[in-house]
């Protein structure tokens, strides 16, 4: 009798891309060669000696990090005295609510 094996989530493909490539935390040397490759992860403080296609501490670098996105966001602000609408800074708009959150508190 044969016995099944089931795989949670399916099998890692051999011909996924590799995550170091695209993550924040790699740093990914080159020589002439194309044998001369030397991957190190920033994350966990060691060479990478295998084609990494899944890992838990990824960050996309073309993805930009929340303190950025804090740094260029804009406040949609309407002014019904002067019947104006306009967008303005977010530091801007945290000088002049200084008591409002601009993001729930879990974001901060």
């Amino acid at each position: 009798m044969a016995t099944g094996l089931k795989v949670l989530n399916g099998t890692r493909s051999l011909n996924a891309p590799r995550l170091c490539d695209s993550c924040a935390a790699g740093v990914i040397r080159r020589g002439a060669s194309e044998s001369d490759e030397h991957v190190y992860c920033r994350e966990t403080r060691r060479n990478v000696h295998s084609c990494v296609v899944e890992c838990n501490v990824y960050r996309n670098r073309s993805h930009p990090p929340l303190w950025a996105m804090k740094e260029i966001a804009r406040v949609l602000q309407t002014d019904s005295r002067r019947e104006r609408i306009g967008f303005v800074r977010a530091k801007e708009w945290e000088r002049k609510h200084e008591d409002d959150d601009l993001l729930p508190n879990h974001l901060d």
